[in-house]
């Protein structure tokens, strides 16, 4: 398997299990587990002999609703009426985006700043009616949500909210004592899930509306919470559409643009939107191979070899302008005086003008590398290896010494060959590098010199 193709491979790999952390929480809203705390038919409709009727309201007797100004449109106003009207014993508070701010500012100044950064005016109507139900406590209803019976069954459990479809929970019916732990941890999550997601709908549903609050309960009940803690579902037959239900719902979702129209409108095409789906996964996969073909090419590795040139060139512009090229250089050599020569000083294997005879026959012995015999290959796709005799090359008279510098002179040039002849002939039989023969005989020199001249 290609380099490039594992890379690939494994950057998906990462993607994928980001993506997974990114969207645990989302993914642990499909199994729904509400009915558990589900309230029961007999807490919602309880009949006049039974004992629920004598469980005390512990939620504030306070309905609170939010708009932009006190001129309520009039589709709304007679579901805003009749919730007034049938709790003359409650006390009613519609906030305007005057007073919440206002209330914000005076009861939690630090979330101000982010209360002015959001950038969709319904984000901070979401957010307003988690600060008040924290706060002071009591039953949030949006103004689409028109009552039709008494909410005092209601006030009977800590915390409630109502059940969404398919999966999830909703927050335009809330009710709530005052400093609710769940509430609490809405509230504190507000500001880490402030994040621009590019698409209007999604921006808004994930960092103040019904999904963000799914996400907090999910996390909330995660490793399970006391009695007192629990927050209660209000399911959707207690909601709406039923003889017994609580709400009558006139038209709302003021909010939606353009973006959440489209989105709501592939459920009602789910055919062409799986269609869809599919198409757009054949372009990734389409892209990620011309990608790879192109990563395998060669004018790809050029112009990374390029960019690599660049940036070193760069880097070694700003030392020079530092002034730290010398010490780079300075490790170069120490490197090389420690990995050359088993240790030995490399300054002694450079030639020097005062001794070229001894400089020469170092960078002969540093040609042969101390060995006397060698292994290459016969041919460029070949890894059979064969043996080749230093010592019979250089006295092969085929062998040509081609001098580069023409400022050295003749005797200069061959008096390294002299002198490794010299020197194994002076070799003590006993040694176990002793050669009989010299390495070039007279004969070999003097036609070499010959030839030179």
């Amino acid at each position: 398997m290609k380099k490039e193709l594992k890379i690939i491979i494994w950057a998906h790999v990462a993607l994928v299990v980001y993506l997974l952390y990114l969207c645990f929480d989302l993914l642990t809203l499909i199994p729904d587990d509400m009915f558990s705390d589900a309230l029961l038919d007999v807490e919602i409709n309880p009949s006049p002999n039974s004992p629920k009727l004598n469980k005390p309201a512990i939620i504030p007797k306070i309905i609170h609703q939010t708009y932009k100004t006190n001129d309520v449109p009039e589709i709304w106003k007679q579901g805003q009426q009749a919730c007034i009207n049938l709790h003359s014993d409650y006390q009613y508070i519609l906030w305007t985006d005057e007073m919440a701010r206002e209330f914000i500012s005076k009861e939690f100044s630090w979330f101000l700043e982010t209360w002015d950064n959001y950038k969709y005016p319904i984000q901070r109507a979401d957010a307003i009616r988690y600060f008040v139900l924290y706060h002071f406590g009591g039953i949030y209803i949006d103004l689409d949500d028109g009552c039709k019976r008494k909410l005092d069954p209601l006030l009977t459990v800590p915390a409630f909210v109502r059940k969404t479809i398919p999966t999830g929970v909703s927050n335009d019916v809330m009710g709530s004592v005052p400093n609710h732990p769940f509430f609490l941890k809405v509230i504190q999550n507000l500001e880490k899930y402030q994040r621009n997601w590019f698409v209007p709908y999604l921006t808004i549903m994930i960092s103040t509306g019904p999904l963000f609050l799914s996400l907090i309960w999910k996390q909330y009940k995660r490793w399970g919470v006391p009695e007192a803690g629990k927050v209660r579902i209000m399911m959707p037959e207690h909601y709406k559409g039923n003889r017994y239900s609580y709400f009558a719902i006139a038209s709302g979702s003021s909010w939606h643009m353009g973006d959440a129209n489209f989105i709501k409108g592939l459920g009602d095409h789910l055919v062409l939107a799986v269609i869809g789906g599919f198409l757009l996964a054949i372009v990734i996969l389409a892209a990620e191979y011309l990608f790879y073909c192109w990563v395998t090419s060669n004018s790809f590795k050029k112009m990374i070899n390029k960019i690599i040139s660049i940036m070193w060139s760069i880097f070694m512009g700003f030392l020079r302008f530092l002034h730290l090229d010398k010490f780079l250089t300075k490790d170069s050599l120490s490197t090389c005086n420690s990995s050359i020569g088993g240790g030995h000083d490399y300054n002694e294997l450079l030639p020097t003008h005062k001794d070229d005879k001894q400089s020469n026959l170092s960078s002969m012995f540093n040609i042969l590398g101390h060995q006397a015999k060698i292994k290459r290959r016969t041919r460029k796709d070949s890894n059979l290896p064969i043996e080749i005799d230093l010592l019979d090359k250089l006295s092969d008279e085929t062998v040509v010494i081609e001098d580069n510098n023409n400022n050295k002179s003749t005797d200069s040039l061959l008096s390294p060959i002299n002198d490794i002849n010299e020197q194994l002939h002076s070799t003590p039989p006993s040694s176990p590098s002793h050669i009989t023969q010299p390495l070039l005989d007279s004969e070999t020199i003097n036609r070499m010199n010959d030839e030179i001249v």
